[in-house]
């Protein structure tokens, strides 16, 4: 399966080249910060390659699928591990629990938003949604020492937020993040807390005014964008 897989991995690698430019190639290292290879490939252009793929492949099987992720990843070429994320997250049905080892070492390898984002924010979110019993990864996750695994704890809960679930497991990750000066988990806070706000405007409310002393700007910025008393909380904040 791993021979097959590196040829098909080898094979998507070669369309995506062709799909990129160097022009792009040197844009996207420069923005991302990334000292991986870079094809210059769109991220539409990704999807593209990523559906026909799985068009041809109907039958897919997870084995299979995490042989050809696993295949493309391989190598650190920034397209190569997109389009394994994008595979992933078009195929969450073929993934469980069991996966999350798997996961989460891929989460430490990425060292950029650009593939965390996705894998936890999609990946790891639908598998949480899933199976509720999942979230005690997240919670070892979030005092993790890299960064990059504690943003992932906080975007793994984004699917359940949604529902209302989980909504007490988020305020307290918050809570032990918020002392963070990262801006990526800043960042992530604010984001979340947003997005979440959406749907339970008062119970976001409340976690942002008990925290107006501890809050940072990223943050609060992010999180009142969509809440009916948003104005009257970043005015409260400014004057704390």
């Amino acid at each position: 399966m791993m021979a097959d897989a590196a040829r098909t991995a080898d094979d998507l690698a070669g369309r995506m080249r062709l799909l990129g430019t160097p022009e792009r190639a040197a844009s996207e290292k420069a923005y991302l910060k990334s000292s991986r290879e870079h094809y210059g490939t769109s991220v539409p252009n990704m999807r593209i390659v990523a559906k026909e793929f799985l068009r041809a492949h109907p039958a897919l099987v997870h084995d299979e699928l995490l042989a050809l992720c696993s295949a493309l990843w391989s190598q650190p070429v920034h397209e190569r591990r997109m389009l394994a994320v994008e595979l992933l997250v078009a195929r969450p049905k073929l993934l469980d629990g069991g996966d999350l080892p798997w996961i989460e070492q891929r989460l430490r390898e990425s060292e950029t938003w650009a593939l965390v984002d996705s894998l936890a924010g999609q990946v790891v979110a639908a598998i949480v949604l899933t199976d509720r019993s999942q979230v005690a990864t997240l919670d070892r996750w979030v005092s993790d020492n890299d960064f990059w695994i504690r943003r992932s704890a906080v975007l793994g809960l984004s699917k359940v937020l949604r529902n209302g679930d989980e909504l007490e497991r988020f305020f307290r990750y918050a809570d032990t993040l918020l002392a963070e000066k990262e801006f990526f988990i800043r960042k992530v806070l604010g984001w979340v807390a947003r997005e979440t706000g959406r749907c339970h405007p008062d119970e976001v409310s409340a976690w942002l005014r008990r925290n107006l002393v501890r809050m940072n700007g990223v943050t609060i910025r992010e999180a009142v964008k969509h809440l009916p008393d948003g104005p009257e909380i970043l005015s409260a904040w400014k004057s704390r």
